[in-house]
């Protein structure tokens, strides 16, 4: 038997978005192959990392609170900040001896050769220059697994945004917008494919800018018209967060004719009142945002379209909220991400007089969430009756297997004698059982 108690152990908790968790797959890969063993991050380890998330305080509240539960179960492990919040207030973690290397964007890429670098809680090493505007170029992290073992994979094909919306600190954390060469997007998703992958998300911090830096330049619809020739792509393709401007007539005529890439939509709006979309440095007015969405809806009339909602932004008033809610209202959108606005530091928005705090921020966020769910639970209702291509993901219990359909929907379904979880199921939805859709299996295919 292998000995396994010389290997030194790392755990790692990840925090935020999609890019994040690819990253991570990333840093197990090169953990491994520098001989580190992976435990749960609630066990003893010599080494914890946090990747983390910066894009509001309770994010960076979370940071500190894994920080020190790292430190707790093991006081004499080495403990790495690392990613978002690490870069915005890395100095704030030195302060309060939070970590014993604290690595910003730019520096997480090299995680093996600084784990090297000597640290302490006392004099942490710290790894947050050059600043990340200064990155000009992709970083090239290529992963043949995902760490969340699932039977779909993501790919990071796009980094940094040069927006700057005035209540967002990412710009200044992930730098400018670059990204991933075609070529190389297409030998990752031959290997992730080639692993087995039914199902791969194309994600990025501004995914629909991809190509812009490239030269010639290019754009996400070139890509993926280039992948519909392609042999090695996975059977599934779907595309994460999409700004409303980038859902052009070109990109939709891509998507139309692909029936490889997923009926799903997920298109930030941010707020429904053109004075506040202003003031966040949006570049779209609620008409715009509203036409898109239901011109979506009437092409693709099953497709998730999901949306993004800031609530309490400084200056929001009581009318504008209730404009944005009964707006959102009329919207055939599927589901909501809420977020209460939260002030990051540096942002031009954190000095923003009349912010929405205490108990009305919280009143205004209960009342978007309890929208979200009621167009949630009527999008789901819609498609009973209807059947959906279906990639398994788990046995949930004896039989019972539950997996992701192309519109973003879970469903629970038992299988048949010869069913293999590797392949798409078509399931017919029969209706609800609880809060959860149920189906049968109607056909497996390749």
């Amino acid at each position: 038997m292998r000995e396994q108690k010389n290997e030194p152990t790392v755990a790692v908790e990840t925090l935020g978005c999609k890019v994040n968790q690819y990253e991570t797959s990333y840093f197990f890969e090169v953990l491994k192959k520098a001989g580190y063993r992976v435990v749960p991050f609630a066990e003893r380890a010599d080494i914890y990392i946090v990747h983390s998330c910066a894009v509001t305080a309770r994010a960076g509240a979370q940071v500190r609170q894994l920080l020190r539960r790292a430190r707790r179960t093991n006081p004499d492990a080495l403990v790495v900040a690392a990613g978002c919040y690490a870069q915005l207030e890395g100095n704030r973690i030195a302060r309060d001896g939070l970590a014993t290397h604290i690595l910003g964007n730019p520096a997480k890429f090299d995680l093996i050769a600084w784990l090297g670098r000597p640290g302490s809680f006392e004099r942490p090493c710290l790894a947050l220059d050059p600043g990340p505007r200064s990155c000009a170029e992709f970083e090239i992290t290529p992963v043949s697994s995902m760490h969340t073992g699932r039977t779909r994979a993501m790919l990071k094909i796009q980094d940094g945004c040069d927006s700057f919306c005035s209540y967002c600190v990412v710009p200044h954390v992930r730098g400018k917008s670059r990204s991933l060469p075609a070529e190389l997007v297409f030998s990752q998703l031959q290997k992730l494919t080639q692993a087995g992958y039914q199902e791969v998300v194309l994600t990025g911090i501004h995914l629909g800018k991809w190509g812009k830096d490239l030269l010639p330049a290019q754009s996400l619809a070139d890509l993926l018209e280039r992948l519909g020739s392609e042999s090695a792509r996975p059977p599934r393709l779907r595309l994460s967060s999409i700004e409303p401007e980038e859902l052009d007539c070109r990109l939709l005529g891509v998507v139309s004719s692909a029936p490889w890439i997923c009926r799903h939509f997920h298109i930030p709006l941010q707020s429904a009142d053109p004075l506040i979309l202003s003031k966040m440095r949006r570049t779209y007015d609620p008409g715009y945002y509203s036409e898109l969405v239901s011109r979506l809806h009437a092409h693709f009339p099953q497709a998730a379209i999901g949306a993004d909602v800031i609530v309490g932004f400084p200056g929001e008033s009581e009318k504008q909220f209730e404009n944005s809610l009964e707006f959102i209202q009329n919207l055939p959108v599927s589901y909501l991400h809420v977020f209460p606005f939260s002030p990051r530091p540096g942002v031009p928005a954190a000095d923003f007089k009349g912010r929405v705090q205490g108990e009305e921020l919280k009143r205004r966020a209960a009342c978007l969430q309890r929208l979200g769910g009621q167009k949630k639970r009527a999008f789901r209702e819609s498609l009973i009756g209807q059947s959906l291509e279906v990639l398994a993901e788990s046995e949930v219990s004896s039989g019972l297997w539950e997996g992701l359909s192309d519109n973003y929907v879970k469903v629970f379904f038992y299988p048949k004698e010869d069913f293999n979880p590797k392949l798409p199921a078509l399931v017919k939805v029969d209706g609800f059982q609880a809060e959860d859709l149920m189906g049968t299996l109607v056909a497996q295919g390749a």
